[in-house]
């Protein structure tokens, strides 16, 4: 399993670099990955390994000088659930977003049709930070060590 997550770890990659966004060409790259042989649970598997290595640190962008509230417009309250927010709100303390970073994240949300629940806000997030990653760093580990593959 390791050497799968790995190899699509890096056909993500290679999507960044072709300028696709993880979120918004999502349904491509998993055709993608899907005729490459990779199976759904292979593909859910990296999801899950991206979220977890992306948003359980502290990141670089904490601080205890910037203020970490944001007020919601009455149409992002109503579709991105309590749950959501307060997840977004999480990761803003821990400093692994930024406002920027949050407003990217809450955008994409909007896109989403009906309500966008924790578990999908989790995704857009991690997505979201694995392209930023990617394109803030040339290193070919893009921030992850040997250590999340264990």
């Amino acid at each position: 399993m390791r050497q799968k997550i790995l190899n699509i770890l890096g056909h993500l990659s290679q999507s960044l670099q072709k300028d696709q966004d993880l979120f918004y060409d999502a349904d491509k790259i998993w055709e993608e990955l899907s005729g490459q042989g990779f199976s759904e649970e292979d593909i859910l598997a990296t999801l899950s390994h991206i979220e977890k290595t992306t948003l359980e640190e502290i990141g670089p962008f904490w601080s205890e000088e910037i203020p970490v509230c944001r007020v919601y417009s009455s149409k992002e309250a109503s579709q991105i659930s309590k749950r959501a927010r307060g997840y977004l709100w999480k990761l803003k303390v821990r400093g692994i977003i930024d406002h920027a970073l949050e407003d990217e994240i809450i955008q994409k949300a909007m896109d989403l049709e009906g309500e966008t629940t924790l578990r999908e806000i989790k995704t857009v997030a991690a997505l979201t930070l694995f392209g930023y990653e990617h394109k803030s760093h040339t290193e070919t580990n893009f921030g992850f060590s040997d250590s999340f593959l264990n």
